[in-house]
């Protein structure tokens, strides 16, 4: 999975995916509760339930997508994201101190 996700949004797959996630489920809340004809169907304890559900995945998306979009494995951060930064490096991560 990781190798597939490397594959389409590159090195910052994480954030990316963690990304679209996030927007994908906020545009789903804010159209449902914009609208609740959209689930107006369903028996009102489902229709609660899914409310609350897109709202619940809105939120964790969101913070999911804060805690990874920019990790340690970020350009910057500790691994080398180039095989310019790692022949530099020798293949080693890098860790700045800056006491």
């Amino acid at each position: 999975m990781k190798t597939m996700l490397s594959k389409i949004f590159g090195q910052n797959w994480r954030s990316s995916s963690s990304g679209i996630a996030t927007v994908v489920a906020v545009c789903t809340s804010i159209a449902i509760h914009s609208d609740p004809s959209l689930v107006a169907f369903l028996p009102d304890p489902a229709e609660v339930y899914i409310i609350g559900i897109s709202k619940l995945v809105a939120v964790v998306s969101g913070i999911i997508f804060a805690l990874t979009v920019k990790d340690a494995a970020v350009t910057g951060g500790t691994v080398a994201q180039t095989s310019e930064a790692k022949d530099r490096t020798n293949g080693e991560n890098i860790w700045i101190n800056y006491n």
